[in-house]
């Protein structure tokens, strides 16, 4: 019982800055303020995501010539403006879903996976430095569960409710999203921050030693399945769980002996 009063003290403020963030996409969910505060605080929190490209406190002119005035602040104020009009105009909810409130619940909510995502990685790099753990096995244990129990949970579930190929199709569907799109994309944003300069990659063995039994488990299951006219052997999946077995067996032995 006290674990939930606790759970609930915390719930409060998380569950009010995401009210206040991302817009409610539903008609029957129409709340002027909220939506007015969405107006307001969205452009900001975009801002802040892009602080990497642009700098928070970069001065323009704004009004007044002459005048140099933080970025940040003449964003709020043009965010402020429009909000105090929308509250004041606005009295009635639509009558249907919007697609402009669609799309930037859906910006909001990608920018508060990766905020989250980039603390748990700071949190990550903290525990590696406390317990003397290279990085690069951080995010091949921690960091990939964290990001593989949701598919496992999703991929399961639609298994048992008759659609086996749509699950695996997206077990494979989602590594492959990862690793083009959130590789590629963080390759290109790095590689322009430091332009013109080139952006060097520095590679741990573990990283070597997953792309090879991710080369491997992918092979093997291509031959086994051409070879089983596409139906999947319950021994291959024993031993899919016991590669991944050997190699969490390898990168334990290769952080032990690589610090």
């Amino acid at each position: 019982m006290a674990i939930q009063k606790v759970s609930k003290v915390w719930e409060v403020p998380v569950l009010t800055l995401l009210e206040l963030t991302i817009p409610r996409t539903a008609p029957s969910e129409w709340n002027r303020f909220y939506l007015s505060a969405n107006i307001a605080l969205c452009p900001l929190a975009l801002l802040y995501s892009c602080k990497s490209f642009i700098p928070l406190d970069h001065k323009v002119v704004f009004l007044l010539p002459h005048s140099h005035f933080p970025l940040w602040s003449v964003v709020l104020f043009a965010s402020t403006s429009l909000a105090l009009v929308h509250y004041i105009v606005e009295r009635e909810p639509p009558e249907r879903e919007q697609l402009p409130v669609v799309l930037v619940a859906f910006v909001m909510s990608v920018f508060w996976i990766s905020t989250v995502a980039g603390e748990l990685l700071n949190c990550l790099a903290a525990i590696g430095t406390i317990l003397d753990l290279p990085p690069a096995f951080l995010g091949l244990t921690v960091l990939a569960w964290g990001n593989s129990i949701g598919d496992l949970v999703a991929d399961v579930a639609v298994a048992k409710a008759g659609q086996p190929a749509m699950a695996m199709a997206g077990c494979f569907a989602c590594p492959m999203f990862n690793m083009l799109v959130g590789l590629g994309s963080a390759l290109v944003s790095q590689t322009l921050n430091v332009y013109p300069s080139a952006y060097e990659l520095q590679f741990h063995v573990s990283i070597v030693v997953a792309f090879v039994f991710l080369l491997f488990s992918l092979m093997g299951s291509l031959l086994v399945l051409t070879w089983s006219r596409f139906r999947v052997p319950r021994f291959w999946g024993f031993c899919l769980v016991g590669l991944y077995v050997v190699f969490m067996g390898v990168s334990l032995v290769i952080a032990k002996f690589s610090r």
